[in-house]
C-alpha cells in the first residue's frame, strides 16, 4: 500500500494496549448466532483433493512443485459474483491458494489486499494452514470488463466470506484472518461484515485514512524519529532538493516506460515520495540503506539516482506497468479508503507539479473518478471500537502509515502494539520483549496451539516495496 492519528504530533512509544478483556477467546466471545460449517451435500470423498472438487465453483488442484515448503499447495479459483447483491449480474474467477499442513491445525486466512501473498509470520511460527486469496480486480481476479461501482469494501468482504464458507468445513480448528498494510485493512473490513468467518484477526500496519488528502501524515512525517533523527530528516530533504535541481538530467536516466504520466512528472512524484518511502521501509540505523547512506552534497548523479531508485523508484511508483497494475488501488483510495496529503512543504518553489502526489494522479484516465464516501471508514472504525472481538493491531513507531491508527475503544479481548523504531514491516518479532511475550500468549490462546519454535527476527511479508 502507498508508501494513518489525531495523535500525529506525538511519536508513539512501544506499548501493548488491552482495551477490554473478558477472558473469552475468538468465537466464544463473538456473535452467538454463528453457523455450523457443513460439508457440501452429497460429498463422500476422503482425500483433500477430491473433497475440494465437491465445492461448487472451485477449480484447480494440487501443485506438483511444492518442494520443501512442508505444505501441500493447491492453486485454485473460486467463481465469485461481480455483485453479491445481484448474483446474476456476472461473475469472475478469484485466485485462491491453499497451503495445507494438516486438517487439525488452525487456519490463517490472509490477503495482501492486492495479489496473492506467499505466507505469513503466523503460519511460520504456529504451524498453521494458510488460505491466501487475491483481492477482487487485482492480478487475474477480474472480469473481462470491470464495473468499478462494484469495487467496494463490502463487495470484497463478500468474496472473502464465500471463500471461508467454501472451505471452513475442511478445517474445524481455529481460524485467524491477517494481512499487512492494505491487507490488514482488508482483514478488518472483512471481519466487520462477516464476524463469524474467523475467530480472531491480526492486522499489521493497517492505516486508518479518512479523506483523499488526509492531513495527519504531514505533522507525523515532519517529526518522525524525534530529536534523535532530526539530522536524518534534514539530510533527506537536502537530497530531495538536489535531485530536483538536477531533474532534467536524472529523470532521463531513470529506468522504466512513462507514457501514461510524463517521465518528468513521474520523477518529481518519486522525489516527493522519497521521504515517505524511506521511513516506511528503512531502518535508520542500517548502515547500507539507512540514514548514514543518504548521499551528501558531494555525491555523484549516479549515487543520488541509485538512492532514489532503491527507496522510491519512479518506475514502480508512476511507470506504465505500475499504474496499470495498481489503478484498482487508487480507485479504492478515491472511493472509500482514503489517501495521505502530500508531504512537500519543504520543497516549496522547486516543484513543477505541486500537489500532484495524490491518488487521482495515479488513476488510469479510462477509470472514472468516484465521489469519496467518508462514511465507509467511519463505519469500520465505529464497528471496531464498539463491536470488535479478538483483534490485534501491530504498528511500527516510525512507519508513516501509523500516523492515524485504528482505535480499539471498547473492543473485547483486543490489543494494539507498537514496535519501537519499527517500520511498515513490523511484526510480532519486532515488539519489545514484554509486548512480544504478551502477544505470543494471546496468539496461542486464540489459535489453540503453542508457538512451534522461538520467533525468529524476519520481517513480515510486505506488498510491493513502494509507497503502498
Amino acid at each position: 500500500m502507498r508508501t494513518g492519528a489525531a495523535l500525529a504530533l506525538i511519536v508513539v512509544v512501544a506499548c501493548g494496549e488491552n482495551t477490554s478483556v473478558d477472558g473469552g477467546p475468538g468465537r466464544d466471545a463473538g456473535p452467538s448466532s454463528c453457523p455450523a460449517w457443513k460439508a457440501p451435500v452429497g460429498c463422500t470423498a476422503s482425500s483433500l483433493e477430491d473433497r475440494l472438487k465437491c465445492v461448487p465453483g472451485l477449480k484447480g488442484g494440487r501443485r506438483a512443485d511444492a518442494g520443501s515448503t512442508g505444505y501441500e499447495i493447491y492453486d485454485l479459483t473460486l467463481v465469485q459474483p461481480v455483485d453479491h447483491d445481484r448474483p446474476d449480474a456476472g461473475s469472475f474467477e478469484q485466485r485462491v491458494r491453499l497451503y495445507h499442513a494438516q486438517a487439525t491445525a488452525p487456519m490463517v486466512l490472509m490477503t495482501s489486499g492486492y495479489t496473492l501473498s506467499a505466507g505469513s509470520e503466523l503460519s511460520r511460527e504456529f504451524g498453521t494452514n494458510v488460505l491466501a486469496f487475491e483481492h477482487r480486480y487485482f492480478g487475474s481476479s477480474r472480469p473481462s470488463t470491470i464495473d468499478y461501482r462494484t469495487l467496494t469494501i463490502r463487495q470484497a468482504a463478500g468474496d472473502s466470506h464465500r471463500i471461508a464458507e467454501a472451505l471452513h468445513w475442511l478445517y474445524p480448528a481455529k481460524w485467524v484472518s491477517t494481512g499487512v498494510s492494505k491487507g490488514g485493512m482488508t482483514a478488518l473490513f472483512d471481519r466487520r461484515f462477516f464476524p463469524c468467518d474467523v475467530d480472531a484477526t491480526v492486522a499489521y500496519s493497517a492505516p486508518l485514512t479518512v479523506t483523499t488528502a488526509d492531513p495527519a501524515y504531514v505533522p507525523f512525517l515532519a517529526n518522525v524519529g524525534g530529536d534523535r533523527w532530526a539530522s536524518c530528516r534534514a539530510d533527506l530533504v537536502a537530497l530531495q532538493k538536489r535531485l530536483l535541481a538536477k531533474r532534467d538530467t536524472l529523470s532521463a536516466k531513470a529506468s522504466g516506460s512513462f507514457t501514461i504520466l510524463p517521465r518528468d512528472k513521474a520523477f518529481e512524484l518519486a522525489v516527493v515520495e522519497l521521504y515517505f518511502g524511506f521511513w516506511q521501509y528503512s531502518d535508520p540505523d542500517d548502515v547500507r540503506h539507512g540514514c548514514e547512506s543518504i548521499p551528501n552534497a558531494t555525491a555523484s548523479d549516479d549515487e543520488m539516482l541509485d538512492f532514489l531508485e532503491y527507496h522510491s523508484p519512479p518506475e514502480y511508483l508512476a511507470g506504465d506497468v505500475s499504474l496499470e497494475n495498481f489503478s484498482t488501488y487508487y480507485y479504492q483510495a478515491l472511493n472509500e479508503i482514503g489517501f495521505p496529503q502530500p508531504f512537500e512543504s519543504n520543497l516549496t518553489g522547486l516543484l513543477r507539479y505541486p500537489g500532484g502526489d495524490q491518488a487521482e494522479t495515479y488513476l488510469l484516465p479510462s477509470i472514472p473518478v468516484p465521489a469519496y464516501d467518508a462514511e465507509a471508514m467511519t463505519d469500520i472504525s465505529q464497528w471496531l471500537a464498539t463491536e470488535g472481538v479478538s483483534v490485534m493491531l501491530i504498528y511500527g513507531e516510525f512507519d508513516p502509515w501509523a500516523a492515524r491508527q485504528f482505535e480499539l475503544g471498547q473492543a473485547t479481548d483486543s490489543y494494539r502494539f507498537v514496535a519501537p523504531g519499527g517500520n511498515h514491516g513490523s511484526g510480532l518479532w519486532s515488539l519489545s520483549p514484554t509486548d512480544h511475550t504478551s502477544a505470543i500468549a494471546i496468539m496461542e490462546r486464540w489459535l489453540g496451539t503453542k508457538a512451534s519454535r522461538p520467533l525468529v527476527p524476519t520481517r513480515v511479508d510486505l506488498p510491493e516495496r513502494v509507497r503502498r
